[in-house]
């Protein structure tokens, strides 16, 4: 019995270890989800190549993104959003551009967000 203390003195200790790793602050969904890349397909949609990279899956990811034509004068802004995104997922999606940005050239990336009330103002 007097190896008790010792032995409870052991497994708290492997407890309070074991939280601690599990525990650990999670990265932030603009951290680990990853858009690799955003393709002009025509005047009216691109391609995004994306991941979510996140040890966990985001319930609700909004990409910010802006227009910009061959002179590389802004035309306009748009947003996509995605929900219920599991661990390494890794897609390429079809994407139509929003009203307004007629002829744009290029598309990318103004802010990676979880707040849709940002997104969307």
């Amino acid at each position: 019995m007097g190896c008790w203390p010792d032995r409870m003195k052991q497994v708290l200790v492997f407890l309070l270890l074991a939280v601690a790793a599990l525990g650990g602050d999670k990265p932030t969904v603009s951290q680990c989800f990853k858009v690799h890349s955003l393709t002009r397909t025509d005047g009216e949609h691109y391609w995004a190549d994306w991941t979510n990279a996140c040890p966990y899956t985001i319930d609700s990811v909004y990409v910010m993104i802006g227009f910009w034509d061959k002179f590389h004068r802004r035309l306009g802004d748009g947003v996509w959003g995605l929900h219920f995104i599991t661990q390494g997922t890794h897609r390429v999606t079809r994407f139509s551009a929003p009203r307004g940005v007629d002829g744009f050239e290029f598309v990318d990336i103004r802010k990676v967000t979880t707040d849709s009330g940002e997104a969307l103002r």
